[in-house]
């Protein structure tokens, strides 16, 4: 999926906005399933709630003019982009899926639980043409409690609110849509829900794939980045997507690239008989990693040499036109 499929996937939820419906449910901190419960909110507030979560998804989606989408596995620094969930979905957000795909989730009885309890809001959005499930978390100070003491204008004067209440929002971190899971905000996604274990599995691969070229003379300090999510995100984009080892470039081609590109020469060292990579210094082991994405690009026009991460090769992007 890129930006524009994800964009034409929305546009019905747009076209059909009066016909469609939402309903919201909660995920409780006190859950130890995190089963979804529904909150039964009055039907006059239903409609305010559709357009704030469809406007909230038209700003951070639809009119952003440089969204790109890419496989979580490939992620970058790039920081306007949205990811596909491409490897196993975390277990705090399968729950996801079930609300798109149940119609009897069970009620939250409020008069048993707090408002202070809710870990997480998932908003439903759709009908017979699909449903978007936005996933949001409910951040404390969103969350009002007994504790404090609140007024609210009424008319032509002030009344105390007495009991808890909620302010929602239109952001979200990850969204639902076509049996595809896409992290709008990557941050969230690596600071809950077991993020980091999943990644270190998918860049253990990256290394393994490394070593078992032979072009690095001490692939174990490479190991040891693992514990840095940055890292780990890395080395998983290396497993997936490195073009330097789906094209199998012979090591003689990669050391004799090392020793004459201008951003590598000098910067990356060799060992004594000068068949193998020594990364012996963190610029060495980054540019390394660089290297095996490939940015390192030379301007057939001008001969520029230029770094780059956001690319697409020449084939990706003539398809794409021909769409």
């Amino acid at each position: 999926m890129n930006a524009d499929e994800l964009r034409v996937a929305l546009q019905p939820f747009f076209e059909n906005i009066d016909e469609i419906g939402v309903s919201v449910y909660a995920i409780l901190k006190s859950q130890g399933d995190s089963a979804p419960r529904k909150l039964d909110i009055a039907g006059d507030a239903l409609p305010g709630l559709k357009v704030l979560f469809m406007q909230g998804i038209r700003e951070e989606i639809v009119d952003r003019a440089e969204l790109a989408v890419l496989n979580l596995s490939t992620s970058d620094e790039r920081t306007n982009a949205i990811y596909v969930c491409d490897i196993d979905v975390p277990e705090g957000l399968a729950a996801m899926e079930s609300v798109s795909q149940a119609d009897n989730l069970p009620l939250l009885d409020l008069a048993q639980s707090d408002l202070s309890d809710i870990k997480a809001l998932m908003i439903e959005i759709g009908n017979n043409i699909g449903q978007i499930v936005l996933y949001k978390t409910m951040a404390p100070v969103n969350i009002f409690g007994r504790g404090s003491f609140f007024l609210r204008k009424a008319r032509h004067r002030l009344e105390q609110i007495e009991d808890e209440f909620l302010r929602v929002s239109a952001g979200f971190q990850f969204m639902r849509v076509n049996g595809e899971l896409l992290v709008v905000d990557l941050h969230a996604l690596e600071r809950s829900f077991g993020f980091h274990e999943a990644i270190v599995r998918e860049a253990a691969l990256g290394i393994s794939a490394i070593e078992s070229i032979s072009l690095v003379e001490n692939p174990d300090v490479l190991r040891e980045l693992l514990d840095d999510v940055k890292y780990a995100r890395r080395f998983t984009k290396v497993a997936r997507a490195s073009p330097v080892l789906g094209a199998r470039v012979p090591n003689s081609s990669i050391i004799q690239f090392c020793r004459t590109f201008p951003k590598l020469a000098g910067r990356i060292r060799f060992n004594a008989a000068g068949d193998k990579i020594l990364l012996d210094t963190q610029v060495s082991k980054d540019l390394f990693i660089k290297l095996l994405m490939d940015d390192f690009l030379t301007s057939e026009l001008t001969n520029f040499h230029y770094e780059s991460v956001a690319k697409d090769s020449v084939e990706e992007a003539a398809n794409a036109d021909a769409r």
